[in-house]
């Protein structure tokens, strides 16, 4: 089988495209907050409720099969946790 010749091009050059960043707020009655710190408290917020209240679950429960149960779930939102949310 033969294959074809593919030449190299070295003549492309690359580009930076500078993209203005727009920073949009939420505005109410009392309050003016940036969209992105809003959005990363919540998901913070949200978890450490799911962390806290699993814990304390796993210490409360006297079943092995809640113990895993929760034991299970607490690994499963400290690993979604870990890498997620970020800043932009």
């Amino acid at each position: 089988m033969i294959c074809p010749k593919v030449e190299e091009q070295n003549d492309l050059e690359l580009q930076r495209v500078d993209t203005p960043t727009t920073v949009v707020r939420w505005k109410s009655c009392c309050l003016v907050m940036d969209k992105d710190f809003a959005i990363f408290f919540t998901k913070y917020f949200i978890i450490i409720g799911l962390i806290s209240f699993f814990a304390i679950e796993l210490h409360i429960s006297e079943s092995c099969e809640d113990k895993n149960l929760y034991q299970s779930l607490l690994m499963l939102v400290i690993g979604v946790a870990l890498p997620n949310p970020k800043l932009k």
